[in-house]
């Protein structure tokens, strides 16, 4: 059972390091035109490029994802989470940048919606 001193203590111990307290993730799919599979290594590459210049590092990890289409019925896909921690200020500032990368890569990639994830709230772009 945790107490109010274990909480104090742990608390103590760790606010002399930078807390990085919002969660951003982007979900990069590996398919085109909906369910036309690609490589998207490259597309991997670049979110976690620009998440790393934009938050000062990042991680990626790959899941299965589904969806029903409006078009093609349940679409099933290996996809990659693109996520980045960073504080409130990171967020205010590169969450444009952010939203614009996503909206581009929806387009590009021509998808019905790119999944993009903001303190464990899920937004379709």
């Amino acid at each position: 059972m945790k107490t109010n001193n274990t909480y104090t203590t742990t608390s103590s111990l760790l606010s002399k390091y930078t807390k990085l307290d919002h969660n951003i993730k982007l979900y990069i799919p590996s398919t085109i035109n909906v369910n036309k599979s690609i490589d998207n290594k490259q597309y991997i590459l670049d979110t976690l490029k620009l998440f790393s210049s934009l938050f000062g590092g990042s991680t990626s990890y790959k899941a299965q994802g589904a969806w029903d289409s409006e078009t093609q019925g349940l679409i099933v896909e290996d996809i990659a989470i693109v996520e980045s921690y960073t504080t409130s200020d990171g967020i205010a500032t590169s969450l444009p940048q952010v939203l614009t990368y996503a909206t581009k890569l929806k387009k590009e990639l021509a998808q019905e919606a790119i999944s993009l994830e903001y303190d464990n709230q899920l937004y379709f772009i």
